[in-house]
């Protein structure tokens, strides 16, 4: 599924990133890539930003390019 489509307060795998070679390096510099895991912390407005967390890590995503990103749900801890 993209996560543009996650509901806040849900955790998931990045699968994959988005094709923008410039985002793809800014990602993996802060230690977002394939594999790691995400919550969705907040949602804007519809095809508005959604606030992001990995890890420690909190960030902003528009809703266009987290529909590039392919994650898969976690099961609750």
């Amino acid at each position: 599924m993209p996560l543009s489509a996650a509901q806040s307060g849900q955790r998931f795998q990045i699968l994959s990133l988005p094709n923008h070679a410039a985002l793809n390096s800014r990602l993996n510099s802060m230690g977002v890539k394939p594999g790691s895991e995400v919550q969705v912390l907040r949602r804007g407005k519809p095809g508005g930003i959604l606030h992001v967390a990995c890890g420690v890590l909190e960030f902003m995503i528009r809703h266009e390019q987290a529909a590039e990103m392919e994650v898969k749900a976690v099961a609750p801890a």
